[in-house]
């Protein structure tokens, strides 16, 4: 099922000089403060339901009072009659029609729809023509900016000051930084030697230099210094050369593993089943065996089994988390 489109705005501006609209004051001294409240509610219904106009009835003066405490359906009558006499609403619309509606408000449903396909306002009852249509497109264009919609189309000028100064918005930075940044970009400009790497740019600028006096220079490579002022004594072996290699334990030479024979009791046929079990690598294995004195009945280390099992996967690590519990122990 297709969405039902709508034709109205989800919200409108409110100009922050309503309250000392002229017309709006003029309506206020005899009718009180109500006016605002009785204009914001004409405003929603205007706004909120054809987008650009609405009509007026005896049912529709009766649900603007509803919302309101003091002013009744005369009353509201009363106030939109006034507000159409003194140009907030158009007067002949009101008058022949009894619709609210106006220039501006056409104008800015016009300017808030201007993404849909359609948003076209009724021919009865338009008040835009085309040329002030037209010249407030233009006008919001210009109030746009001098850089265009389009994405990597700028003016020349913005481009080549961004190639060497970066644009910093004045009510973000302030003091000290601020005037660091400006030096950095003037030193860059009146000095471009400053921010060229030392291997190219400044080689490159005193051959440029000795070529322009006529006088040549030699400059010795890395190379060449190092060898001149290297010690000739051999360099001492170091300590990562002299190590001897890490041995890979693998599950034979955990099996060939023998505890002592020092009477205590063990288990470590059983600690080698629950060890291979639950996939511990034979590097980890020899750990927890050394650590646990080749499974000594009693270790913290066999506790940890069953909290592997009641884990039910969670646990990812188990041989160190065995190894942690060794290292309790």
């Amino acid at each position: 099922m297709s969405r039902i489109k709508k034709r109205g705005l989800d919200y409108f501006p409110l100009d922050i000089d309503f309250m000392q609209n002229r017309q709006v004051r003029r309506i206020m001294k005899p009718e009180g403060d109500g006016v605002l409240a009785t204009l914001v509610s004409a405003f929603s219904c205007i706004y909120g339901g054809e987008g650009y106009y609405v009509l007026t009835d005896a049912f529709f003066y009766e649900d603007i009072s509803a919302n309101l405490y003091q002013q009744t359906a005369a009353d509201v009558k009363r106030i939109l009659t006034l507000a159409a006499e003194y140009g907030i609403f158009d007067a002949t619309l009101f008058r022949e029609c009894g619709v609210l509606t106006s220039a501006e408000i056409q104008k800015q449903y016009l300017f808030s729809t201007k993404r849909r396909k359609t948003s076209a306002i009724d021919s009865r009852f338009n008040l835009i023509t085309d040329e002030q249509e037209n010249g407030d497109t233009e006008e919001q264009e210009e109030t746009a900016g001098p850089f265009p919609e389009t994405p990597g189309q700028f003016p020349e000028s913005a481009a080549n000051t961004s190639q060497n100064v970066t644009f910093i918005h004045e009510n973000v930075t302030s003091g000290t930084h601020s005037i660091a940044q400006n030096s950095i970009a003037q030193q860059s400009i009146e000095h471009p030697l400053l921010n060229s790497s030392p291997k190219v740019g400044t080689q490159d600028a005193d051959r440029e230099s000795a070529e322009g006096d006529g006088e040549e220079e030699f400059f010795p490579s890395s190379a060449a210094t190092t060898d001149t002022f290297s010690p000739s004594t051999p360099s001492a072996p170091s300590a990562a050369s002299s190590r001897q290699p890490r041995k890979e334990w693998t599950a034979e030479d955990v099996r060939r593993m023998q505890p002592p024979q020092d009477g205590m009791n063990r288990n470590l046929d059983g600690l080698l089943f629950n060890l291979r079990q639950f996939g511990i690598s034979p590097q980890e294995q020899r750990a927890i065996i050394l650590k646990s004195n080749f499974g000594i009945i009693g270790h913290p280390m066999w506790k940890g089994f069953s909290t592997i099992r009641e884990s039910c996967g969670k646990i990812r690590q188990p041989g160190k988390f065995l190894l942690s519990l060794c290292n309790k122990g």
